[in-house]
């Protein structure tokens, strides 16, 4: 049989391209359907009009033209997904395509967003070329720059023709074993806590888990939440939290306000620490707000150029505590085992009182983000504001929910076999407060 693929787009500024694309998809295998998501007027020839999509919504092309291209987008875009939502629930849905320009990419990619993980979704448009994210989402989106943004000649041709070979490809790919798959745990990497994440992750894969390691990126953080929302996640190894400073002062790599709370409403166990939370990102180093700038001079405020493109200014102590304050505050609302677990000696391979290669920075001296605590010079000055935060505002009379004080750096080995042994107890139904008071390095409050 086969592949049953929607062509979307806005027939009546892109129909040529759209009825193209579809005859190729054919061409290459597939069974294309041409789904009509115009926002001007109806073209009458789509194998799915845009009168029926908009019943579905009680509106009518007449109600879409009477109003802005903004408004007539949005019923457009609501009525689409409604319609493709209950064409996936029929089986009727294999793959989806889409073309078009800025609008066109908007409503393609909100249909496509709203479609399981797994179904194959690709996006031709010139908007491609430039910031996705907003396109993409936390979906399995594949966004193709068409060159031209209309147009039928020798190039563009070429360009949607290995396009529509592309997604009949997908839609046509082999099914997918399952009958060996693992439980699968989420975890959270930045390069800065890559040791400390590739140990606790083999722990769990030979403990008989899958492990999968999203890049805490922003989007990394966004797609992992979802997953989570999604029941795909059995249990988090939340090591890499990074992503909430950026959020929270202003970085680039911000996973948005709710990074942190799935895993709580969801109730699967949660294993957490502050990895790379010495660290706000931001691009070149033009980029830097030059308040921060300005305040380097401050302990904790320093400067680090990872590579042209990359710029990383340390956090604060105080703002270290606020950040804590804002972690607890949502984990107070787990709903099943939470241990955050906080090492005091340094929280990635920027934070690091003495350079140590195997623990990520080779020197010659101190780490960028370090910045130790006068009472206790081997324990960092942001980890105790931190705990202070922590212990303020984090709700440890539940027994559900631990913390844990850590004499070692982030990327210490027992310090990974703590999370992932913490995880492992979390799953196995055997986790208890206090378990691992008798390691010498550990203090549970």
């Amino acid at each position: 049989m086969k592949a049953k693929i929607l062509v979307a787009g806005i027939l009546d500024t892109k129909g040529e391209e759209i009825k193209y694309i579809a005859q190729q998809v054919a061409a290459a295998g597939g069974a294309p359907t041409i789904l009509e998501l115009s926002v001007g007027r109806e073209v009458g020839w789509a194998d799915i009009g845009l009168s029926e999509i908009l019943a579905g919504i009680g509106k009518k092309p007449e109600e879409i033209y009477q109003v802005d291209r903004h408004q007539a987008s949005a019923w457009v875009t609501e009525a689409a997904v409604k319609y493709v939502d209950r064409l996936v629930d029929q089986g009727e849905v294999a793959g989806i395509i889409g073309f078009g320009g800025s609008m066109g990419a908007s409503i393609g990619t909100a249909i496509m967003q709203s479609l399981p993980i797994g179904i194959p979704k690709l996006m031709v448009t010139t908007m491609a070329s430039g910031d996705v994210r907003p396109y993409v989402g936390t979906k399995d989106i594949c966004m193709m720059y068409p060159i031209a943004e209309a147009g039928l000649n020798a190039l563009t041709k070429r360009v949607l023709t290995n396009a529509a070979g592309a997604i009949a490809g997908m839609a046509a790919s082999p099914p997918v074993d399952t009958k060996n798959d693992k439980p699968l745990i989420g975890c959270m990497m930045f390069g800065v806590t890559t040791p400390c994440v590739l140990r606790a992750s083999k722990f769990m894969e030979d403990q008989g888990y899958e492990v999968m390691i999203n890049h805490a990126i922003g989007s990394g953080g966004l797609s992992m939440e979802q997953l989570i929302d999604d029941g795909f996640i059995k249990g988090l190894l939340d090591i890499t939290t990074h992503e909430i400073a950026d959020e929270m002062l202003g970085g680039v790599l911000s996973a948005g306000p709710d990074r942190l709370t799935a895993a709580g409403r969801k109730g699967i166990p949660q294993v957490i620490a502050p990895g790379g939370l010495d660290l706000i990102n931001f691009g070149p180093k033009d980029t830097v707000p030059e308040r921060y700038l300005q305040q380097t001079h401050l302990p904790g405020r320093s400067l680090y150029e990872h590579n042209p493109m990359v710029t990383c200014i340390g956090i604060l102590p105080d703002e270290a505590y606020k950040i804590a304050e804002n972690m607890a505050k949502k984990l107070n609302h787990a709903q099943g085992p939470t241990a955050i677990c906080v090492p005091m000696r340094g929280w990635g391979a920027c934070d690091l009182g003495t350079p140590d290669k195997d623990l990520g920075w080779a020197g010659p001296s101190a780490g960028p983000t370090w910045v130790a605590d006068p009472d206790k010079p081997a324990w960092s000055l942001r980890s105790k504001r931190f705990i202070d935060g922590i212990k303020d505002h984090l709700d440890l009379s539940k027994p559900n929910i631990e913390l844990l004080i850590v004499d070692k750096h982030m990327n210490e080995p027992e310090f990974a076999d703590l999370m992932s042994g913490l995880l492992k107890e979390m799953l196995d139904g055997t986790w208890k407060k206090n378990s691992h008071s008798d390691l010498p390095y550990v203090q549970s409050v």
